[in-house]
């Protein structure tokens, strides 16, 4: 016993502090002497007995007095636990009830080193009754599921030794089945409690429903030990059978105390803290609960996961259930995996800081590093998870932290927890969801929290991690691992499968380009591909949600419910508000509304010329790197993650003079793009290309706010014909021709190149309606230059369309006016054409003279590409005619021009006649690599003529290879484009050579 030398009315705290201490020392002492599991449960009656009889109660009034003389007289009696039922009523059981815990929390607080499970009875038993205290209007069934538990504890305490030896493996799976069933009915009472509000948790029905199946399922349980054990042992003991039962009493009673002094602040205050230990969703179906549950789980599902991991790695249930559910999908991250594992079992101490934006993953890959069985093995059941998003500061914070350990409550609970993990040989603590603190408004705050994890890595055993929004760690710490620009999207191949997974879906071939494009569409952000795939289990295949991203972006993507979880838009506007809590935090954000509309990256030069404008821009991008809003480049451009950058776009537009600056900025690269391949394109090409992203997304943002005027136009135009050469687009040209209609100035040349690069990609019937409108509008205009050139354009669609008539037609009234007006070059192009024709007539002879009569107008007008076109077609004639030498001459000089002038598509032309002609001389290897070197480039620019036309030249290298089956195949591509595209001669060809082939 203690000594008492305190005066005869102490206070409740110092009572409850003498009481914790009885019962330390009578449990570590009934331990350390190898006392029987009577001797532990005696102990355990005897702090009942000591709390009953201090209870007083005075006019209405219950409190704890703690009587000297009465502490003396108990160190001779027995334990009276009908004393302490006796003061239970209506009246006082608050103070009771809160004695009853107070006992239990001790016996549990000061069980280290106990042998399984007795270390595990008062924890398990305290679980139970939290859950149960607030459902008290059912106590028949409570009561009776509580005493059936107590039988179950009775009947194994009273196995006698040499009775229980030949049995010991069949004992062990009872008691391991007590604890299974006990945590079962636990986890179902808290999915309950969790997801439901908390008025709803007071209604009884669904913890009726639990407690009268669990009931069922106890009374089998307690048959088949009583069948078992009490049947062949005769022995036992009549003393701890009479004190489980009076225990088993005191817990009847106590649970049927009305709670009617707890208001309902009081209630939901409780349900907010326990919920800020793990569990933030709170969701309208038990169905449905946050990371790591299914919808489609069962509860059983669940307790079978958790009673095999407990079997498997005999950890304890009780602990197990405070750590959040493994991640049911989880991929793409095996090496960060692998190197914190690593870290965690090679060293006692390591300190790991997962940083990065929201929706990232770092939470999911914090909880599969604390079950990866490698950690298991190390620090066995001594891991620890507490999530702050929820704490308002340290303290808060340190609370939760001591409720994960267990610790009872303390006024310096972080120094409490401190002293407890220290006694730990081994622990893992994971501090979930720091930003809240780290990037508190209040200073502080800051400091306090950065004094905490500095505190908690001080301790030697202790490996901490924590995740937190951001890019930056804490200060003070050296920490382990701490990736620089903190945690990086997952790849497409480990989203593809995430979201596959999530969604149930079949990979169809069909669905496959459109799940890639919207995967790259958010970046594989695993926030927004998990929510995507929920939406794709509802029968939204990838093409639709694909339409659905064009039309609203990240607004969609959303499961049901508003918060960081369920909403990739709730998730970025978290970290955009701790952004603007900061200070500096609003130069912070229009600095990324400017980086929001430059997909590409803002890149150094960009972000020198916008100095001006800002207080201090460096410190602005530096705030948006702190707080991984932003990443840096390879070459050290600003890039933001795709759903972040829509989201700004939507929500957060420029400043005025931020706006003005970047429109300068842009238009004058604008002027600067090379519109003609010379000789000065290349060198041009280096500046603009880096920036052809942004140049293009910037000028559609103005397209859409500003009224068509002079200088979009010019600054449109240079680039669009930029991209001619490049990668083709329409882009542009097509958003500016919707605000054009009282512009036919403008109108006009915007069809008309709008249609040029429709020919390049095959696309004829709307190149040729849009020339049709073009012409008409020079005709009114009376501009006969133009109106010719939109005849020479109608002339290559009709050749591409096989109407080689009114191709030649159109080319030849186009060259007289061209020789009419003065422009030669303009005419040469006109015979360029009219050469193409005569060489889909056979007429090679017609066609070397119309190239070779280009050719030398293009040399002496010191037009490099247009000569070099000519030699690659006076190649091609040669190849036919069997001069190899002389094609090989021809095509030799135009590749290694096309090269200088860097002009892809010509370049990839020429690589098929090479290919062609060193096929013809047997040369495979040399033809493999040319047709691979225009297979890449006619990747890029889309170009599907060129695509045919490859395709057919690698149909005859595998025919001249003996390759049958792959000629057919490639011959059968080529033909289903040419089809496609209206070239029916070349597919006429085509299906020819698969009918020969066929026939062989």
């Amino acid at each position: 016993m203690f000594s008492c030398s305190i005066c005869l009315r102490s206070t409740v705290n110092e009572s409850v502090a003498l009481i914790r201490t009885r019962l330390a020392m009578s449990w570590l002492d009934s331990i350390a002497s190898g006392s029987s599991t009577a001797g532990l449960i005696q102990t355990w009656s005897l702090g009942i007995a000591e709390l009953g009889a201090m209870l007083k109660i005075d006019k209405g009034v219950a409190q704890l007095v703690l009587d000297p003389a009465r502490c003396l007289e108990l160190s001779n009696a027995k334990p009276d636990i009908d004393l302490f039922v006796s003061k239970l009523n209506p009246s006082t059981s608050k103070v009771v009830y809160d004695g009853f815990k107070i006992v239990l929390e001790g016996m549990a607080n000061m069980t280290e080193g106990a042998p399984w499970p007795w270390k595990a009875i008062p924890q398990t038993i305290l679980q139970f009754a939290k859950l149960v205290e607030h459902s008290l209007d059912i106590p028949d069934r409570v009561h009776d599921l509580i005493r059936m538990m107590s039988q179950r504890i009775a009947i194994v305490c009273n196995v006698r030794k040499e009775d229980a030896s030949p049995h010991q493996s069949e004992l062990t799976s009872f008691v391991e089945e007590f604890f299974a069933d006990m945590q079962r009915i636990i986890i179902r009472l808290r999915i309950v409690e969790k997801t439901h509000p908390a008025k709803a948790f007071l209604l009884t029905d669904r913890v009726n429903a639990i407690i009268q199946d669990e009931s069922a399922r106890m009374q089998e349980a307690l048959v088949r030990l009583q069948t078992r054990f009490v049947a062949h042992t005769a022995y036992t003991v009549e003393s701890i059978s009479e004190c489980v039962i009076r225990i088993q009493s005191a817990a009847d009673t106590t649970l049927t105390v009305a709670t009617e002094t707890r208001t309902e602040v009081q209630f939901i205050s409780h349900v907010v803290q326990e919920t800020a230990v793990g569990v933030v969703a709170v969701h309208d179906d038990i169905d449905a609960v946050r990371e790591g549950v299914e919808a489609t789980h069962t509860v059983v599902t669940e307790v079978r996961d958790a009673v095999m991991l407990s079997r498997e790695k005999q950890l304890t249930i009780s602990n197990w259930a405070k750590l959040p559910a493994r991640p049911t999908f989880f991929y793409g991250r095996d090496d960060s995996v692998n190197i914190i594992v690593e870290l965690i079992c090679t060293s006692t101490g390591a300190r790991i800081a997962i940083m990065g934006s929201g929706g990232i993953g770092k939470t999911s890959l914090s909880l599969i590093v604390i079950y990866d069985e490698r950690v298991v093995g190390v620090v066995g059941d001594s891991r620890y998870f507490v999530s702050v998003e929820g704490a308002s500061d340290v303290g808060a914070a340190a609370q939760l932290l001591a409720g994960q350990l267990g610790l009872p409550e303390s006024s310096d609970p972080l120094s409490a927890a401190i002293t407890h993990l220290e006694t730990i040989s081994r622990a893992l603590l994971i501090v979930d969801n720091l930003e809240t603190l780290l990037f508190s408004k209040n200073a502080t705050a800051q400091k306090d929290t950065e004094r905490m994890l500095q505190r908690l890595a001080g301790i030697p055993t202790l490996t901490l991690i924590i995740t937190s929004r951001g890019a930056v760690p804490p200060n003070g710490i050296r920490w382990s691992y701490a990736p620089s620009a903190g945690l990086e999207t997952i790849s497409l191949a480990a989203a593809r499968e995430t979201f596959q997974q999530i969604a149930g879906r079949p990979d169809l071939a069909s669905e496959r380009n459109a799940l890639d494009t919207l995967l790259a569409n958010v970046d594989c952000m695993p926030l927004a591909v998990t929510l995507l795939a929920q939406l794709a289990q509802l029968q939204n295949p990838p093409s639709q949600l694909l339409q659905r991203w064009h039309r609203t972006k990240t607004e969609f993507i959303r499961s049901d419910g508003d918060d960081r979880e369920s909403s990739v838009d709730v998730s970025i506007q978290i970290s955009l508000d701790l952004l603007e809590g900061m200070r500096n935090g609003m130069q912070g954000q229009q600095l990324l509304s400017i980086c929001a509309h430059l997909p590409d990256g803002l890149r150094p030069a960009v972000f020198d010329k916008l100095d001006d404008h800002f207080d201090d821009i460096h410190r602005a991008r530096d705030l948006l790197f702190k707080f991984a809003l932003i990443s840096i480049g390879p070459e050290d451009e600003l890039k933001m993650l795709s759903p972040v950058r829509h989201f700004v776009l939507k929500h957060h537009p420029m400043a005025m003079n931020h706006a003005a600056a970047l429109r300068k900025i842009y238009f004058d690269i604008a002027a600067s793009c090379p519109t003609y391949v010379g000789e000065d394109f290349p060198r041009l090409s280096k500046n603009v290309a880096p920036e052809y992203g942004n140049l293009t997304s910037f000028l559609l943002h103005l397209i859409h706010i500003e009224e068509p005027s002079r200088e979009l136009f010019d600054a449109i135009f240079a680039v669009s014909e930029y991209a001619y050469w490049t990668v083709p687009s329409t882009t542009l040209r097509e958003a500016f021709r919707q605000r054009l209609d009282a512009h036919p100035v403008w109108l006009a040349p915007c069809l008309k190149n709008i249609a040029r690069t429709q020919i390049l990609q095959n696309e004829c019937a709307l190149a040729v309606v849009n020339l049709h409108a073009a012409r008409k509008l020079y005709t009114t205009l009376g501009d006969k230059f133009q109106e010719a050139d939109c005849g020479r354009l109608l002339g290559k669609c009709l050749t591409m369309q096989d109407s080689l008539e009114a191709a030649e037609r159109e080319l030849l009234a186009a060259k007289d006016t061209f020789i009419e007006l003065g422009y030669e070059r303009n005419a040469a192009r006109c015979a360029q054409d009219l050469g193409v024709i005569c060489g889909s007539r056979n007429d090679r002879a017609q066609a070397k003279i119309h190239y070779t009569t280009a050719r030398d107008v293009f040399k002496r007008r010191g037009d490099r590409l247009g000569a070099a076109q000519c030699s690659n077609s006076l190649g091609g004639i040669q190849i036919v005619l069997g001069n190899f030498a002389e094609a090989d001459a021809e095509l030799q000089s135009a590749l290694a021009e096309f090269e200088a002038l860097a002009e892809l598509t010509s370049m990839a032309q020429c690589a098929l006649n090479l290919a062609d002609l060193r096929v013809c001389q047997n040369d495979y290897d040399s033809a493999e690599k040319h047709l691979a070197t225009a297979r890449e480039i006619f990747k890029r620019t889309g170009n599907r003529s060129n695509l045919a036309h490859y395709h057919l030249n690698l149909g005859k290298l595998r025919l001249r290879q003996d390759r049958l089956q792959d000629a057919t195949e490639n011959f059968s591509i080529a033909e289903e484009i040419l089809t496609a595209i209206g070239n029916q001669s070349l597919a006429t060809l085509c299906r020819e050579w698969i009918a020969k082939l066929r026939d062989s």
